[in-house]
């Protein structure tokens, strides 16, 4: 396996991680969970794993990352019109369930608008053949985008506490903290609110499908967030919604905007009485993101990198997508170009390629049902295979191409580990801007629903 050169900044932290005495390690691992704790950085029950190694991304690695972020989201404002019109076959390679089907056919045709779409597109980063770091893209994201308030809380305790505690500072390694998400995240949603046209007296409401009893969720944080700007902002299911005299609201607050923070499976049709409210809002153009999110399943990769849909995009484009984008293909029984550009037997090439591929469901998140060929029996990977094909666009093959560890500091379960990780980063992009966001782990599979740390993400100064 290869492995990632450690940034300067990363070294210096790792060093002094390393030299800390056993009573200033107790005091700095007293000092972060008392930060977590009034900060409410909690995953589920536990304390929010927090990376304490800087993750930077170099002038070297962010212009790759930029490029592909727009190329993404350019593609996905356009793929609820490649999907109507079947274009290249697009629809044969989404699945669109029933009740978003009803969404999509009472809405979809409205045109996208792009200040509407917010993506998170995850990269891994690995050396290439000499030397440089090429970022590789795993998935898209933009519905029910995570990790914008832990960040972004992260970040601060890193810099405020963890770096000084250490006798250090951004500055002084010759780094800056990259773009605080949720600063980021409101910035966004006011200027959607702006080009709307709805900037009255109203509220921006957050919306959720709220499982029975609750559950882990990162909304009444980013709520009390705007809040503390001065802005009125509510929290809840969008099936609780109220109409009053033409006005919807939500906890008895008017709103003006709504950011929409679930799938349209998760909730009812559009005909539904305790949906009208939301409803109403979709079609007065009250709500972010809209249809080109729902097309951020794992098996819309194939787009990216099957030469049958690369007139899709400009020639620079296809030069960056060759780069960075793995070979993907949603399973079914056809024939298409393999890894090596050869006409194969899809099935039949999966079967007999195991420890080059990977098996993934296409909507799933948090690393669930992702099966690493390399790391599979024989027998699994066939009987992942067969379920694949039960389901129609439902999963997808990628290559594997294996995430490279880096030595890395994190604090979990109330001890500073160092060891080993492999790490990902989420470009946050809404046509103009960036953002990132970085998680780390031991595991195979990096995510934070997996046990992953987050990791406080810089820039090179």
């Amino acid at each position: 396996m290869d492995t990632l050169p450690l940034h300067p900044a990363q070294a210096a932290v790792l060093d002094r991680l390393k030299k800390l005495p056993k009573g200033e390690a107790r005091g700095l691992i007293q000092t972060l969970q008392a930060q977590c704790k009034a900060r409410k950085l909690y995953y589920k029950a536990d304390y929010q794993p927090l990376g304490l190694t800087p993750f930077v991304l170099t002038r070297e690695v962010l212009p790759a990352l930029q490029a592909m972020a727009r190329i993404i989201f350019r593609f996905q404002l356009k793929a609820p019109a490649l999907f109507r019109a079947n274009v290249g076959g697009f629809a044969n390679l989404v699945r669109i369930e029933r009740r978003t089907a009803a969404w999509f056919s009472r809405y979809g045709e409205r045109d996208a608008r792009p200040w509407e779409l917010l993506v998170r597109p995850d990269f891994g980063l690995r050396p290439g053949p000499d030397g440089r770091i090429i970022p590789t893209l795993y998935e898209f994201n933009s519905c029910m985008l995570g990790g914008i308030y832990l960040h972004s809380e992260s970040l601060e305790i890193v810099e405020e506490e963890a770096l000084p505690a250490l006798g250090l500072s951004s500055r002084r390694l010759g780094i800056r903290p990259s773009p605080h998400l949720l600063g980021f995240l409101r910035a966004w949603l006011l200027d959607c609110r702006r080009r709307a046209g709805h900037s009255d007296d109203g509220g921006i409401a957050f919306l959720e499908s709220l499982p029975p009893g609750g559950g882990f969720s990162e909304l009444p944080n980013i709520t009390e967030y705007f809040r503390s700007r001065g802005h009125q902002a509510a929290h809840g299911d969008p099936r609780t919604l109220e109409v009053r005299k033409g006005r919807v609201f939500l906890r008895g607050m008017p709103v003006a905007y709504a950011y929409r923070d679930f799938s349209f499976e998760d909730v009812s049709g559009p005909d539904n009485k305790r949906m009208l409210g939301f409803a109403k809002l979709w079609e007065e153009h009250r709500v972010a993101p809209t249809f080109p999110s729902d097309f951020d399943q794992k098996g819309i990769l194939e787009c990216l990198s099957s030469p049958a849909f690369h007139r899709l995009f400009s020639r620079e484009e296809v030069r960056r997508l060759r780069a960075h984008a793995p070979w993907t293909r949603v399973l079914s029984e056809r024939r298409t170009e393999s890894l090596e550009g050869k006409r194969v037997d899809l099935v039949s090439y999966v079967a007999k390629n195991r420890e080059r591929l990977v098996i993934k469901p296409s909507w799933e998140s948090g690393g669930e049902g992702i099966i690493l060929g390399p790391m599979a029996t024989q027998a699994r990977w066939e009987k992942a295979l067969q379920k694949g094909l039960e389901t129609p666009g439902g999963w997808a093959v990628q290559e594997y191409l294996g995430l490279p560890k880096v030595e890395t500091g994190y604090l979990r379960g109330g001890e500073i580990h160092l060891k080993p990780c492999r790490a990902t980063v989420g470009v946050f992009h809404e046509g103009s801007n960036f953002a990132f966001h970085a998680r780390v782990s031991p595991k195979n599979i990096v995510n934070v629903a997996q046990g992953g740390a987050l990791s406080a993400v810089y820039l090179s100064r």
